[in-house]
C-alpha cells in the first residue's frame, strides 16, 4: 500500500530582508516622510535671544495671508513672536510678568490680530497692528516690531484659554481660565470692555464658531454645550464626546475644529478618539483612534480637504496623523523631526495653523521649543 501523497497546499513564505537600510527605511522608520518638514529655533539672528529656555512652549499659532505666522509661548514667562520666511523668528513682546500656561490668537482682518493668555497669576488680552511687520521686505536682517496694545483682562484674576472671531458681527468670543467664563468683546469699539456672558463649570479649553454664528464647546464628562449669541441662550446638548467604558467621569475634549463643510471634528483627552459632530442634526460619531496614544491636542483642515491632527500624550512622543473625510480613514504620518535648517525632533506639539499656501505650522511645547513647518505632498492626479 502506497503512502498518501502530501497535498500541494498553496503556501505563503516570509522572505527575510537582507538589506538593513531598506528594512529600516521601508518598515521601521518612525518619522514623517510623506511630505517635507522644516524646523526653526525661536531665536533671532545677530542678537541675544529673548525667548529663553523654559519660556518657549508654543501654545498658540496664527498663520496669516500676509505670510507672517504669529505665536504665543509660555512657561516661566510668556512671549509674542512672529515668523517671517526670509529671516525667521522675531520677538514682539513679553506677555505679563509671571508664568504662562496657555493662550490663543485670532485674526481680526485689517492687518490686526487679537490674543490672550493665562497663567498662575491670571492673564490678559492684547491687540496688535501688524501693518509695519507685514509690509517689510526681504533685504532686512532683523524683523520690524510694532508695539502691542494691552487690554483689560476679562475679569480680575482671569486669563484667556481660547478665542474665536465672528466676522459677521465683529465680535470676539472666548473662555477664561481658571474660572471658565464665556465672554465677548466688540473689537470695533476701541473703548469696549470684555462682557461676561455665562459661566460653564468644568469647561474644556476649546471653543468653536459654527457657520451660523452659534458657539460650541464641551464641559464636564465630555458633554457638548451651545451658546446662541443673538438670543443669549446657553444650553447643554444631548451629545457626549466618545470615551472608553468606565471613563466617562474623566472624559474630556482637547481640540475642536469646524471644517469648511460646517462639520465639527473633535479630539478627546484620555482616550485619544477623533469624533465628528453634525451641528444641524445633532448626530455625533466616534471615528476611531488614530494612534495608540491619548490626547488629540490640535486639529486643522488642510487645503487638500484632509484633516490633520496631533496626538500627544504626557511623556509620549507626538505623532502627526491625517484623516480623509471622503472615507479613506486614518494614516499615522509619524514622529515630527527635521534636519533642515535645524536638527531637531519634537516630543510634544501643542498648536497648529494652516498657512496661505497649504503649509501647516506646528508649535512644540517643551523646555526648548521649535517652530516646524510641514508641507503635505502634492496630490497625484489619478489616471482614468
Amino acid at each position: 500500500m502506497k503512502p498518501a501523497e502530501t497535498p500541494a497546499w498553496p503556501t505563503l513564505t516570509v522572505v527575510a530582508e537582507s538589506d538593513m537600510a531598506r528594512l529600516y527605511r521601508d518598515k521601521a522608520f518612525p518619522f514623517v516622510r510623506r511630505g517635507t518638514i522644516y524646523g526653526f529655533a525661536l531665536k533671532e539672528a545677530l542678537v541675544k535671544p529673548k525667548i529663553l529656555r523654559e519660556e518657549s512652549a508654543i501654545f498658540a499659532l496664527l498663520a496669516l495671508e500676509c505670510n507672517l505666522t504669529y505665536g504665543i509661548t509660555g512657561g516661566n514667562r510668556g512671549h509674542l513672536f512672529y515668523f517671517h520666511s526670509a529671516f525667521g523668528v522675531s520677538h514682539v513682546a513679553e506677555l505679563g510678568q509671571g508664568p504662562v500656561a496657555g493662550g490663543a490668537l485670532v485674526d481680526l482682518g485689517n492687518e490686526e490680530i487679537l490674543g490672550g493668555w493665562h497663567g498662575k497669576d491670571g492673564g490678559g488680552l492684547f491687540r496688535h497692528n501688524i501693518r509695519l511687520e507685514a509690509a517689510q521686505g526681504l533685504e532686512q536682517f532683523l524683523g520690524e516690531i510694532s508695539p502691542v496694545e494691552f487690554l483689560p483682562a476679562p475679569q480680575k484674576g482671569e486669563g484667556v484659554s481660547t478665542l474665536v472671531f465672528n466676522r459677521s458681527n465683529r465680535m470676539v468670543y472666548g473662555l477664561t481660565a481658571p474660572g471658565n467664563f464665556l465672554f465677548s468683546l466688540a473689537v470695533d469699539n476701541k473703548k469696549a470692555q470684555p462682557q461676561m456672558l455665562a459661566k460653564i463649570e468644568g469647561a474644556c479649553p476649546v471653543l468653536a464658531l459654527l457657520h451660523d454664528g452659534r458657539l460650541l464647546g464641551t464641559y464636564a464628562e465630555g458633554r457638548l454645550w451651545e451658546y446662541e449669541p443673538f438670543q443669549a441662550k446657553l444650553q447643554a446638548l444631548d451629545a457626549h464626546a466618545p470615551c472608553q467604558s468606565g471613563k466617562r467621569y474623566v472624559a474630556g475634549v482637547a481640540s475642536l475644529l469646524v471644517s469648511s463643510a460646517n462639520t465639527v471634528y473633535g479630539g478627546t483627552t484620555v482616550d485619544g478618539y477623533l469624533f465628528r459632530y453634525d451641528p444641524v442634526s445633532g448626530n455625533l460619531a466616534n471615528l476611531g483612534k488614530p494612534n495608540r496614544q491619548s490626547y488629540i491636542r490640535s486639529l486643522v483642515e488642510g487645503h487638500d480637504g484632509l484633516i490633520y491632527g496631533i496626538v500627544d500624550e504626557p511623556k509620549g512622543m507626538a505623532h502627526l496623523f491625517v484623516y480623509d473625510p471622503a472615507g479613506q480613514g486614518f494614516c499615522d504620518l509619524g514622529i515630527i523631526g527635521t534636519t533642515i535648517p535645524e536638527y531637531w525632533f519634537a516630543h510634544s506639539i501643542g498648536a497648529m495653523s494652516v498657512g496661505p499656501f497649504g503649509e501647516i505650522f506646528l508649535g512644540e511645547t517643551d523646555a526648548i521649543s521649535h517652530l516646524f513647518i510641514y508641507y503635505p505632498p502634492i496630490p497625484h492626479s489619478r489616471k482614468k
